[in-house]
C-alpha cells in the first residue's frame, strides 16, 4: 500500500510538472503575435523590443524569441475599460564572475502584491572592453523609446531572492565566466476599448441615409490609348526608358539605347499575350507557331534584351525600402489612380498577386482563401465598380513607411491602420462608407472613422471583438434553432454603433454605423427538403454588405480574365505585370462609366485596340511592309491614330475600293493606316480621311 501511495505521488507530481513545463515554449519558438492572423491581436497583448549587448565571439547563445510568448499564456492582462500594451526593453551590464546573486528591487506597483511570478531575467553574451557595441531591434509601434520608464522586474521571478542562484558562478560549471543579466522594462500604453451599454431595442439612433454618386455620361468621345493613358502615362514610359538604359550601363557597360516607341512596343506585345495565351513567349516568333500581330512589332532578341533589362530604380540610391525595385511605379500609378473622380461606396480587401519564386523572402505571402494562394500581398480600396483607387504593398513592418498615424491610431493593429491608411485618400470623405471583411473590422475603428474622419463603415466582425455585446446576442446554437433567417440584435446609441447576428447556412456577425437591421428585407434560397428556393428573411445590413463588398473581388476577376504573364528571376516583374493590367481595367471601367447608354467595347477589344494604339500612334511605318497587295500585316488605325496626322504617307497597292467614298476604285493606299484612299483631281479622299472625323 505504501508502495502505491508513493506511486500515486509520483503520479500526480509529475503530471503537474507536465503541466508546468507545457507553458514553457520550445526552443526557437516564435511569439504568439507574430503567428496570429488577427490584427486585433498586435493590441491587446504584449510588445517586444530587445536591445542588448553582444559579444563577438561568444559561445552562449542569444535571448529566447519565445519569452515574450510565455508571458503572454500566464494571462495577467485584465479585461477592464482600457487595454494595456506592454512596451518591453531590455538592457544589458556586464556582471563580474564574483557575483552570485541577483539585485532585488520591489514588485512594479501595476502587477499588484498577488500577481504571479515571471521569470524576467534572462542570460546573453557579453562584449569585451574594447569591442562593447549595442544592437537594437526597435518595432516600428515604439515611436520614443528614450521616453519610456525603466524599473527593474527581478522581484518578479521565482528564482529572485535566492542565494544559491548564481547569474555567472565559476564553480557553476557554465561555459563562459561572464555573463549579461538582462533587466526588463516596461512601460504601459493605454489604448481604449469601448465601454458602453448594448440594448436590444430597434431604435438605432446612428442611422444614416447615404444616396449613391452618379456619373452623367461624358459628352467627349476619347479613344482607348486615351483612357489607358490616364494612369499610363508618357512620364511613367520615360522613367522605364531611363532607368532600363541605366541598369545596362551598370551591368554591362555598353548603351542599350531602348526609346519610347520600343517601350511601348514591349507593353503592346505584352497586352496581346494576355488574350493570346502560348505556353512559352518565344512561341510567337517560333515557325511552326508563328503569331505576326506580336512577332511582327518587334523582333524576338530586341524583346528579349528589354526583358532581361527592364527597370524601374537606381540601384545605387536604395534607401532600405523593402519594395524600392519598383516603389517608382508602384507610387506614379497610386498617384494617377487617386486622380479619378470617385464613387462614395468603397470595399477594402486584399488582392494578391501571384508569385512562387524564391527571391522575394519574406514578400511572398500566402492566403489559404484565394485563388492565387501565394504571391505578394496588395491591400486595396476599390468601388462597386471595381474601379481600383488606392492601394497598399505589405512589407511587414516596412508597410506603412510613407503613412503617418496618431498614438490612438498606431495601437489598433494592423488590419486598422490599412484601413486608416486608405481612407485618408478619400476625396470626398463625408457621407462615404467602407466595406470590409472580419480581419480589419473593430468596433474601436468603426468608432474612430465615424467620429474623426465622417466616414460610415461596415463590416463583419470576429467574436472576441465585440467587447461585451456578445453577452446580449445569442449563442449559434440556440439561433439556428429558430432555423435559417432568423436575426438578433443589439445597439450603443452613445457609440452609434449597430451589431446583428444572422444566420444562414452559418451564423455571421456584422456591425455598422450607420445602419442595423430595419427594414428587413427577403432573400431566396435553394431548399434541399422542398428542391425549391424558399424566400429567407434577411436583415438590412447583411443586405448592404452583400451588395457593395465585392468591389476588390471584381477587379480581381478582371485582372484574371486577360492576366499578363511576365515571367522572370526577378521578384519584381510579376508586380509590374499587375499594375499593367489594373491599369487596362481601370481605363475599361472608367470607359463604361463615360459611355453609359451607349454601345461599348467588351475588355477584350479594349485590350487590344489600347494595344494596337500604341503601336501605331505618332509612328511612321516603313513602306517596304505595306507593298505586298491585298495581306497587309499591319492591323487597321483607329481613329485616335487615324487624325494624329504623322506618318501617314501614300503609297502604291493592288486596286481596290476606297475607304472613304467606297464607290472608287484607287491604286493608293496610306502606308500607317493600312486602307485604299481615292487621290486624284477633284476627290481627294486621302486629305479628308486624316482631316475629318467619321
Amino acid at each position: 500500500m505504501a508502495e502505491r501511495a508513493r506511486a500515486s505521488t509520483t503520479y500526480k507530481s509529475s503530471a503537474r510538472t507536465a503541466r508546468i513545463l507545457a507553458l514553457v515554449p520550445k526552443s526557437g519558438a516564435g511569439s504568439d503575435i507574430e503567428n496570429s492572423d488577427s490584427s486585433e491581436d498586435e493590441v491587446y497583448y504584449a510588445r517586444k523590443i530587445v536591445e542588448n549587448k553582444i559579444v563577438e565571439g561568444s559561445d552562449l547563445s542569444s535571448e529566447p524569441p519565445s519569452l515574450g510568448s510565455s508571458f503572454e499564456n500566464l494571462h495577467l492582462l485584465s479585461d477592464s475599460g482600457e487595454d494595456t500594451v506592454f512596451i518591453t526593453t531590455v538592457s544589458s551590464s556586464v556582471i563580474d564572475s564574483n557575483i552570485n546573486s541577483c539585485h532585488q528591487v520591489s514588485t512594479p506597483s501595476y502587477l499588484g502584491p498577488d500577481s504571479p511570478s515571471i521569470l524576467a531575467s534572462v542570460s546573453v553574451p557579453t562584449a569585451s572592453d574594447s569591442q562593447n557595441q549595442q544592437i537594437k531591434h526597435q518595432s516600428p509601434l515604439a515611436t520614443n523609446i528614450s521616453s519610456i520608464p525603466a524599473f527593474n522586474v527581478s522581484q518578479i521571478s521565482p528564482l529572485a531572492g535566492r542565494n544559491d542562484f548564481n547569474i555567472a558562478s565559476p564553480s557553476g560549471g557554465t561555459r563562459s565566466k561572464k555573463k549579461t543579466t538582462v533587466v526588463v522594462k516596461k512601460a504601459l500604453v493605454r489604448v481604449k476599448r469601448i465601454d458602453t451599454k448594448w440594448t436590444c431595442t430597434k431604435s438605432f439612433k446612428g442611422k444614416a441615409d447615404i444616396e449613391v454618386r452618379m456619373f452623367p455620361p461624358s459628352l467627349q468621345s476619347r479613344s482607348p490609348l486615351e483612357y489607358f493613358r490616364m494612369f499610363f502615362d508618357d512620364d511613367l514610359i520615360e522613367l522605364i526608358v531611363q532607368q532600363t538604359n541605366l541598369y545596362h550601363m551598370q551591368t554591362k557597360s555598353t548603351p542599350l539605347n531602348v526609346t519610347t516607341d520600343e517601350i511601348r512596343d514591349f507593353i503592346a506585345i505584352h497586352l496581346l499575350m494576355g488574350v493570346v495565351n502560348m505556353p512559352a513567349y518565344t512561341d510567337y516568333w517560333c515557325k511552326t507557331l508563328r503569331y505576326n500581330k506580336i512577332a511582327n512589332i518587334m523582333p524576338l532578341k530586341r524583346f528579349q534584351q528589354i526583358r532581361r533589362y527592364l527597370h524601374f530604380a537606381n540601384n545605387l540610391q536604395d534607401d532600405g525600402d523593402r519594395y524600392f525595385k519598383v516603389r517608382n511605379l508602384l507610387e506614379s500609378i497610386r498617384r494617377n489612380c487617386l486622380k479619378i473622380e470617385e464613387e462614395n461606396r468603397f470595399s477594402i480587401d486584399e488582392m494578391m498577386v501571384p508569385y512562387k519564386g524564391t527571391r522575394a523572402g519574406s514578400r511572398k505571402q500566402y492566403i489559404k482563401n484565394k485563388p492565387r494562394k501565394w504571391g505578394f500581398k496588395v491591400f486595396v480600396r476599390a468601388g462597386v465598380s471595381g474601379i481600383i483607387y488606392d492601394f497598399l504593398a505589405y512589407g511587414g513592418e516596412d508597410t506603412f513607411r510613407y503613412h503617418d498615424f496618431t498614438e490612438d491610431e498606431n495601437g489598433m493593429g494592423l488590419g486598422a491602420k490599412v484601413v486608416l491608411a486608405l481612407s485618408k485618400t478619400i476625396k470626398q470623405q463625408a457621407c462615404s462608407v467602407l466595406y470590409f471583411d472580419n480581419f480589419f473590422t473593430s468596433l474601436e475603428l468603426l468608432k474612430h472613422l465615424r467620429n474623426e474622419y465622417g466616414i460610415f463603415a461596415l463590416g463583419t466582425i470576429r467574436q472576441n471583438r465585440l467587447r461585451g455585446a456578445a453577452a446580449k446576442l445569442p449563442t449559434d446554437k440556440n439561433l439556428k434553432k429558430r432555423g435559417r433567417g432568423s436575426f438578433a440584435q443589439v445597439i450603443s446609441n452613445e457609440c452609434k454603433i449597430a451589431v446583428i447576428k444572422w444566420f444562414d447556412t452559418k451564423c455571421v456577425t456584422a456591425a455598422s454605423t450607420y445602419t442595423h437591421s430595419q427594414p428587413v428585407q427577403q432573400v431566396w434560397r435553394y431548399c434541399k427538403k422542398t428542391k425549391s428556393r424558399n424566400p429567407v428573411t434577411c436583415p438590412n445590413i447583411i443586405k448592404e454588405y452583400n451588395n457593395n463588398m465585392g468591389g476588390v473581388d471584381l477587379a480581381d476577376m478582371l485582372v484574371a480574365l486577360y492576366r499578363t504573364e511576365m515571367r522572370a528571376h526577378r521578384w519584381y516583374i510579376p508586380l509590374c505585370s499587375q499594375l499593367l493590367d489594373i491599369c487596362v481595367n481601370n481605363a475599361w471601367l472608367i470607359y463604361r462609366r463615360e459611355n453609359k447608354g451607349k454601345k461599348h467595347m467588351k475588355l477584350k477589344v479594349f485590350r487590344c485596340a489600347i494595344s494596337n494604339d500604341l503601336n501605331t500612334f505618332q509612328r511612321t511605318k516603313e513602306i517596304a511592309n505595306t507593298s505586298r497587295g491585298a495581306h497587309f500585316v499591319t492591323p487597321q488605325i483607329s481613329d485616335y491614330g487615324r487624325l494624329d496626322q504623322i506618318g501617314h504617307m501614300p503609297s502604291f497597292a493592288s486596286k481596290g475600293r476606297c475607304k472613304k467614298c467606297i464607290k472608287s476604285q484607287t491604286k493608293f493606299i496610306c502606308v500607317k493606316c493600312n486602307v485604299r484612299l481615292c487621290l486624284v483631281e477633284g476627290r481627294n479622299c486621302f486629305f479628308d480621311y486624316h482631316t475629318k472625323s467619321a
